[in-house]
């Protein structure tokens, strides 16, 4: 059976009502079928409960500034299910997508049928194994000891970017749990990078030496001169003994310190690529990588952030703070098995925003608009329900249209988007 590309995107949305998870057993042997398209790859491993996107394009940059080709495997996806799969910096070509999905939609009808994200996991392995990368670097999509991504076989460094509540009905709950989940990418005799003071520290250290990795314990203190202005932020990184650099980030968000940095210290530990790079590969890698969706001012003073979670809620909050604006309004909509109710707390507690747009984002998992607004009229902010995400984003425009006030876009990346996919010629 021959489906068109719009055919296929449409099959593996339906994915998620047809098929459940299959174990670590079935699918190596999935991969293996499909001719083990990871032997031979070069793969950093990135895990974490926040951040994974962000220290991924981070490393892709440095690496393609220093002239390596790159094959990078993230989610979600904002706008295009190609997204998730990158060549250089660029969402893969239809063809190659089409090429790889018939093979996996093939031997799906001899074996199983796999999930959404193991789907696009398989289609994105037999893509980098024809463009032969030098270097794939794969996001996890949930924890990380059974997470699809930790079926390749081998491994150059292994990256845990922070630790928080998040997916507790799959991963835990408690931070040790979740660490533990996350720390499962670790191999042996492979780095593995992590901050020392994270939450389960502790935890990803047993998990460590269970698998006899390299551990590779950050001190925040490599951190050095943080100063933030309009263009983007300037820091110092003393990222390898003596080796010290001061780069620009341009971004607002200033939870992009930690990823930038742990970023480059992880390829640092990386023997196949710490020699190939430079302080310039560096400096210039890290002021050009462009993430969409984290704090990204699309129109004057109309920000949008993916943050998702109470972690990423309290990140979000620590960027808007020094704003400099008037007033603020935030648009929100977020998924019903968040915690979103410690969000809103966080949110209202912080007394930066005068108003709360409510919306209910486009997913069977979206809670509804009234019981978010509900919860912040509960927490004493200002809340309107609005009809639509188009209707939020004309509400945003109009608010921003008058100096000195910022509309801020947050709760879900899907409703992130939403917001940018709803007018190409703006966004």
């Amino acid at each position: 059976m021959t489906l068109t590309y719009d055919e296929a995107i449409g099959y593996i949305y339906e994915l998620p009502k047809h098929t459940t998870k299959h174990s670590f057993e079935e699918g190596r042997e999935f991969l293996d079928r499909l001719g083990a398209p990871d032997s031979g790859m070069n793969v950093i491993h990135v895990a974490g409960t926040n951040g994974k996107g962000s220290v991924c394009a981070y490393m892709e940059s440095i690496l393609m500034h220093a002239g390596l080709k790159t094959g990078c495997f993230v989610s979600p996806h904002l706008t295009d299910c190609r997204e998730r799969i990158r060549l250089n910096g660029q969402m893969c070509e239809r063809k190659a997508f089409m090429m790889a999905f018939e093979k996996v939609y093939e031997l799906s009808a001899e074996l199983y049928v796999p999930t959404f994200f193991e789907y696009l996991f398989f289609i994105a392995m037999l893509i980098f194994a024809d463009e032969k990368p030098d270097a794939v670097i794969l996001e996890t999509g949930l924890g990380g000891r059974l997470d699809a991504t930790n079926l390749v076989r081998s491994k150059e460094v292994c990256v845990i970017t922070s630790i928080g509540y998040d997916h507790m009905e799959y991963l835990g709950d408690t931070l040790e749990q979740i660490a533990a989940e996350k720390a499962g990418i670790c191999a042996e005799g492979v780095p593995v990078v992590y901050w020392e003071d994270c939450p389960g520290a502790a935890e990803i250290s047993r998990v460590a030496n269970l698998h006899k990795s390299v551990e590779v314990a950050l001190s925040r203190g490599i951190i050095a001169d943080i100063h933030r202005e309009n263009s983007g932020i300037d820091f110092c990184l003393r990222y390898k003994y003596d080796s010290y650099i001061c780069p620009h980030i341009r971004t607002q968000a200033l939870y992009q310190v930690e990823n930038a940095a742990i970023a480059v210290c992880a390829l640092r530990e990386a023997e196949k690529f710490a020699s190939c790079l430079s302080e310039n590969d560096h400096i210039s890698g890290l002021n050009e990588m462009y993430w969409p969706g984290r704090m990204e001012e699309v129109e004057d003073r109309l920000i949008l952030d993916g943050a998702h979670n109470v972690p990423g809620i309290e990140a979000f909050i620590d960027s808007v703070r020094d704003d400099g604006a008037v007033s603020r309004l935030l648009v929100f909509g977020c998924m019903h098995d968040k915690a979103y109710l410690g969000e809103i707390e966080i949110i209202a507690g912080s007394s930066l925003f005068d108003r709360v747009v409510c919306v209910t984002v486009d997913s069977h998992r979206a809670e509804s608009a009234e019981v978010i607004a509900a919860e912040f009229r509960r927490a004493g902010l200002d809340a309107q329900v609005a009809g639509d995400s188009r209707e939020a984003l004309g509400i945003a425009r109009d608010y921003v249209s008058t100096d000195g006030l910022y509309a801020y876009i947050t709760g879900s990346l899907y409703l992130v988007g939403e917001m940018r996919g709803l007018s190409n010629d703006r966004f």
